[in-house]
């Protein structure tokens, strides 16, 4: 399991426990509620650092669009990888190659787009 839905769990059973116990033992609603808050926010923070420490780097990492640790390469990753390499990167190439790439750079417009100059039919 994943640790920020282990998180999430721990903090909803941390919640749901004693918000179950004093509705049981008639407390009113909204005074069960802020204090099954109180106690899971508190419980969480004292006891569960760690679990709340690795589930913030999960969501760190699903953020980022990576992969969790130890589920093989991911395409970023090899993407990276292979623009590290030299000779294969947009820098490596000469500049005439380059230009090539640029309609704007051979005094033409870009394929597909009219002349505005030239007469209309």
């Amino acid at each position: 399991m994943a640790p920020s839905l282990r998180y999430l769990v721990v903090r909803a059973v941390l919640f749901l426990v004693p918000f179950a116990a004093l509705m049981i033992a008639d407390v009113p609603w909204w005074l069960s509620l802020l204090v099954a808050l109180a106690f899971a926010f508190a419980a969480s923070i004292v006891f569960f650092a760690k679990l709340r420490d690795e589930a913030a780097r999960d969501l760190q990492r699903m953020r980022e669009g990576r992969k969790r640790e130890g589920t093989g390469p991911d395409d970023a990753d090899v993407e990276d990888e292979v623009l590290d390499r030299p000779g294969t990167g947009a820098l490596d190439r000469p500049a005439a190659d380059q230009a090539l790439d640029r309609p704007e750079a051979d005094g033409t417009d870009a394929p597909g787009e009219p002349d505005p100059s030239a007469p209309r039919a």
